[in-house]
């Protein structure tokens, strides 16, 4: 609730700015707000029905929001598409929740949850053929959840819905929608305690899809789509980290992905204003003269998702690397997706920044002509209203306190619903002892491997600069990596 009603907020501030010259804006912020109403009925039901209605509302609501600009044929094709993939998602949901019925006669999930062991060797019988009830059931929710958070074979829908407007993106195909699909994970992860799909293929899939979403991002020319794929990269994430049963931290990685997601895709936004609507960063570059604000609330926001050094996502997924199971045999698998995912992450991130505000002026020459017309200048130093600027500043500055507080709580041993393991897992990995050492000189090699890999790309521009300024631009990115250096081996 506190992640949705937050980005809904400053969405629907941000909502003022991004359609002050568009005809419909109170059709739109009623569907934003139907979206937030069914998002809350979600997540606070408890019982299975309720929860069935949410997942519905969610999925007819999300649709509306994708179709708003009816006119388009593109817009209509990729709506009718996301909802062809919601309902497929919905009909698992609705198979579980006739199957929990028909044996537990209730639907409430605390219920459920109190008897889902007395029922671990039940066999059904599906077409003359005997399968145990709890993994019928599992099948069903990840059918549902995978679904309804892109992951590898049901992403189809996720990169065409960009069709939306941005705020809805921000909201719904950034940082809440593709939630839900978590959240049932989490919801119900005493059924899959008892079956072999969060061991397995639960963690299989994530993987899959953090590699799968980063590589294509990093390849994306669009920006819209960028962002899209790399939305899919980070829910595989998030299944990865659902599969460790840490269930706090997985929480913690929905905060970070859907705050600072959100952030860069409002900053996105106001550069398709400034751009007429191009997507294609092929067209771009040169817009740090008129977007300023934009360019450092977009470094904040995809250094944290492209998880480097002394940022949020940097601590969150090498939380994520340290807690996978060693023991199972599909360890080097999913580590080594999982690497590639998160290398992949760098090169998208540097993408977007550089493609759209630093390089050489792409675009049009009218474009940046009638940029340097005095009517453009604005005394925020942005071309982009009070509005937009005051939803994408506070929105950074509400994302940095709510994440920090919950890393402080978590890391002072305060645990919602963690079991004994993780909290030793977590203790390991944080703590001064000899095991931190180990896992620090373990895992730190990425930290090492991703700085380098960024002072590489920066100096790959240094023959766009003066003689002069160059070597002043060597001097300074080897001066930062002297430092890191000293801090990674002080820490060893």
């Amino acid at each position: 609730m506190l992640l949705t009603t937050t980005i809904a907020l400053f969405v629907f501030i941000y909502a003022f700015s991004y359609f002050r010259y568009e005809p419909l804006v109170d059709r739109f912020l009623l569907f934003i707000l139907s979206f937030v109403i069914s998002m809350i009925f979600l997540v606070t039901s408890g019982n299975t029905i309720m929860l069935f209605l949410g997942w519905e509302l969610i999925g007819f609501t999300s649709f509306c929001l994708i179709n708003f600009w009816t006119t388009k044929a593109a817009t209509l094709k990729s709506a009718f598409k996301a909802f062809t993939f919601n309902k497929v998602s919905d009909f698992f949901m609705f198979m579980f929740l006739v199957s929990t019925f028909s044996v537990y006669y209730t639907f409430d999930i605390l219920s459920i949850n109190q008897q889902v062991y007395k029922y671990e060797f039940l066999v059904i019988y599906i077409f003359g053929t005997p399968v145990n009830f709890l993994e019928f059931v599992a099948f069903m929710l990840i059918g549902a959840a995978f679904i309804k958070s892109a992951q590898f074979g049901g992403h189809a829908w996720l990169p065409d819905s960009m069709e939306a407007p941005v705020p809805a993106s921000s909201l719904i195909h950034s940082a809440t929608l593709v939630s839900a699909g978590v959240y049932l994970i989490l919801r119900f992860n005493f059924i899959f305690d008892a079956t072999q799909y969060s061991k397995f293929i639960i963690p299989v899939v994530g993987s899959l899809t953090a590699a799968y979403g980063g590589v294509c991002a990093a390849s994306q020319s669009d920006i819209k789509k960028t962002l899209a794929y790399s939305t899919i990269s980070h829910c595989g994430f998030l299944m990865v980290l659902c599969s460790t049963e840490m269930n706090e931290f997985t929480i913690l990685y929905l905060y970070v992905h859907g705050f600072f997601k959100a952030g860069v895709f409002m900053c996105v936004g106001n550069v398709l204003r400034i751009t007429r609507g191009y997507q294609d960063t092929r067209r771009m570059g040169g817009l740090l003269k008129y977007l300023p604000f934009e360019y450092f609330c977009s470094i904040v926001g995809v250094l944290n998702l492209a998880g480097l050094p002394f940022t949020f996502g940097f601590f969150i997924k090498h939380l994520l690397l340290v807690s996978l199971d060693t023991h199972i045999y599909i360890y080097y698998f999913v580590m080594f997706h999982s690497l590639v995912g998160a290398f992949s992450g760098l090169f998208y991130s540097y993408r977007i920044v550089n493609y759209t505000f630093g390089d050489f002026k792409k675009g049009q020459k009218v474009l940046y002509s009638n940029l340097n017309r005095g009517s453009y200048n604005s005394l925020f130093y942005t071309n982009s209203s009070l509005a937009a600027t005051f939803s994408i500043f506070f929105l950074f500055i509400f994302s940095y306190l709510i994440t920090y507080f919950m890393f402080k709580y978590f890391m002072a041993g305060n645990y919602l619903f963690s079991d004994y393991m993780n909290t030793t897992v977590l203790s390991n990995y944080y703590s001064s002892t000899s095991t931190f050492s180990g896992y620090l000189l373990n895992f730190s090699y990425i930290n090492l491997t991703v700085v380098t890999i960024f002072i590489s790309l920066l100096f790959s521009r240094y023959r766009k600069l003066a003689r002069f300024y160059t070597w002043v631009y060597i001097l300074l990115c080897l001066i930062s990596f002297l430092i890191f250096l000293f801090l990674f081996f002080n820490l060893i």
